[in-house]
């Protein structure tokens, strides 16, 4: 780490006095350190870390770690926290790699060098044990780095004769299918869950799997539900990608089940779902439930998850002839090509049993 810490504190530039600043510590200190005199502390250890992750936004208008800078703070104004999450994993590796390659205008990287960093990525991030990824993960970094290509050519002054190095790479799709949940899976998770000992838990979580399956919402569109959103007609205003609202149906059997949910909950939240003790319930409360019912049977090859609730709603709409352009609206995607593919899949599969039929 040291060596890499030197190394980009040459390529940028900086003095010993503004890094120890960067860092949190003395000149003296990091001088011992980086003069092998010393063991960097485990508290010097992570700021390192910190420092070598985030891209470096100095220099020109156009290097790349400033355009990176600038894409994510016009998208802090109107993205949810989970999204800027999102675009800062994928195209923060980026700006570090143009960093260690000397890249310094983000408007001269090529097809060839876009290539490179997305051959480099796919053996994955961590020092130790490099993980590769999949062929869906790897794509996630395709599309976000041609969006951010997009906002290039946007902002930036450009030639006439300019092109989005990213358009023409071809990145095989995920290996994983869009799959909604059987109907023995669902059965079962409703099994499981009204078995569950504790009154509170086993009330709560069949309205949450309930309205997963009946709304399609997000799992941050369910958490982020509150009490006053409700209606009593089983209609809930959601907040989802992009700040943007719209209106999904409970159904009958999901409002009823959070009219029995409320009455159980132990303090006045504004938050609709909430844990045993009264908090917010959060994303890592959602996981450990669904791991928990993915785990309790067999029947669940493929585990327990929030976002396949979703998955199943969109594909019973589509198989009931809800028209697709209905479909995108109610299910909040702003392209069209992602409400397409839960149709296609579900073409094929009509298209398999009809031949099973001859």
């Amino acid at each position: 780490m040291l060596e890499r810490l030197e190394q980009r504190q040459t390529r940028i530039g900086l003095s010993g006095r503004a890094l120890a600043t960067e860092l949190g510590v003395s000149q003296t200190l990091l001088s011992l350190v980086l003069g092998r005199k010393r063991p960097p502390s485990k508290r010097l250890r992570s700021a390192m870390r910190k420092w070598l992750a985030v891209p470096i936004q100095i220099g020109s208008d156009v290097a790349p770690g400033t355009v990176y800078g600038r894409f994510m703070a016009e998208r802090q104004s109107h993205m949810s926290p989970g999204t800027l999450v999102f675009y800062r994993e994928k195209l923060a590796p980026f700006a570090l790699w143009c960093e260690s390659n000397g890249i310094d205008d983000v408007r001269s990287i090529r097809r060839d060098q876009i290539g490179s960093f997305l051959s480099s990525i796919r053996q994955g991030r961590r020092v130790d044990a490099p993980k590769p990824l999949s062929n869906g993960a790897l794509k996630l970094h395709h599309q976000t780095l041609k969006t951010f290509f997009n906002y290039v050519g946007e902002t930036c002054s450009v030639d006439l004769e300019w092109i989005n190095p990213v358009k023409g790479i071809k990145v095989k799709q995920s290996d994983a299918q869009t799959l909604e949940y059987s109907q023995a899976e669902i059965a079962k998770m409703f099994e499981l869950t009204d078995g569950l000992v504790d009154r509170f838990h086993r009330i709560r979580n069949r309205a949450m799997l309930t309205v997963l399956l009946n709304s399609g919402m997000r799992a941050s569109e369910l958490l982020g539900m509150k009490v006053r959103d409700v209606q009593a007609e089983g209609l809930v205003k959601v907040t989802g990608k992009g700040s943007k609202d719209r209106v999904v149906a409970l159904g009958k059997s999901g409002l009823e089940a959070i009219q029995e949910y409320i009455p159980s909950r132990t303090s006045n939240s504004p938050y609709l779902w909430l844990t045993e003790l009264g908090t917010r319930l959060s994303y890592s409360g959602l996981k450990g439930i669904m791991e928990r019912l993915g785990k309790a049977d067999p029947v669940f090859s493929d585990g327990v998850y929030a976002h396949r609730f979703r998955h199943t709603a969109i594909t019973r709409l589509l198989r009931n002839r809800v028209p697709l352009r209905s479909v995108q609206r109610y299910a909040g995607h702003s392209n069209p090509q992602t409400t397409l593919r839960y149709a296609q899949a579900l073409d094929a599969e009509e298209a398999i049993e009809m031949v099973n039929q001859w």
